[in-house]
């Protein structure tokens, strides 16, 4: 789904465990350079293909790919992309980079998750932490709070920790639009904060006082990974998420 010019909302079916669900990579683009934000789970390789055709923007013109945070549904698909074009720049945050190369394991495997991953039939419980097995790939260059990319119109790094330490979300200048990642997500067609169920209580502090860094910005549209576009005047949204 084409937002503005230059910039695109992916659409990517994907299944981890038997579930099914949607998610949402984002595509920015100029004539000097292409943007894929986060790279889909493992397996959606053809799905992001399609999905930039689609946008009319060739796969093979793919430059950069920013990861927003670690977890497997947002870096599954690096190494297949890679494989094919190794000349992409893999950017992420500082703090997330030692999670996306395997030199720390990921956030996510946590006790919590793990209590939830247990809870599964054994064919599901052995898929997922297959999954969680992925190869890692090298992070080129790390991205600091407050960064301003010059990319495509200006793209804004805002460091928003909690669902993950380096988890960032970023501010399309030309479109208004704050691609969320997982720090905003849209519930019955309502623009939620965090998911606080996979999070300890920690974590979960910390991903709502990020949201207040979001609210200097003037946004029209939010691209959430989990939940597709929210338009409907989300700045006051996140005034008010803020405040709950």
């Amino acid at each position: 789904m084409k937002i503005a010019d230059g910039i695109a909302m992916l659409k990517l079916p994907m299944n981890i465990t038997g579930r099914k669900s949607t998610i949402y990579p984002t595509l920015i683009w100029d004539a000097e350079t292409v943007i894929l934000v986060d790279s889909g789970a493992p397996g959606t390789l053809d799905g992001i293909k399609n999905a930039m055709e689609n946008a009319g923007v060739p796969f093979g013109r793919l430059s950069k790919i920013i990861i927003t945070h670690q977890d497997i549904d947002h870096i599954g698909g690096l190494k297949d992309i890679l494989d094919e074009l190794p000349e992409v720049e893999v950017l992420a945050h500082e703090a997330d980079k030692p999670y996306i190369q395997g030199e720390k394991k990921l956030v996510r495997l946590n006790s919590k998750f793990m209590d939830r991953i247990n809870s599964l039939p054994d064919k599901e419980r052995k898929m997922a932490m297959e999954i969680n097995n992925i190869p890692h790939v090298e992070v080129k260059r790390t991205l600091r709070d407050n960064e301003q990319l010059s990319f495509c119109g200006g793209i804004k790094v805002i460091h928003t920790p909690g669902h993950t330490p380096g988890h960032i979300c970023l501010y399309h200048e030309m479109s208004k639009t704050l691609i969320a990642g997982d720090e905003l997500n849209i519930f019955n067609g309502e623009l939620v904060g965090p998911n606080e169920q996979i999070m300890d209580e920690k974590s979960t502090e910390i991903a709502l006082k990020s949201l207040s860094k979001l609210e200097e910005y003037d946004i029209e549209n939010v691209i959430s990974y989990h939940g597709g576009l929210f338009n409907d005047n989300p700045h006051q949204k996140i005034k008010e998420l803020k405040g709950n």
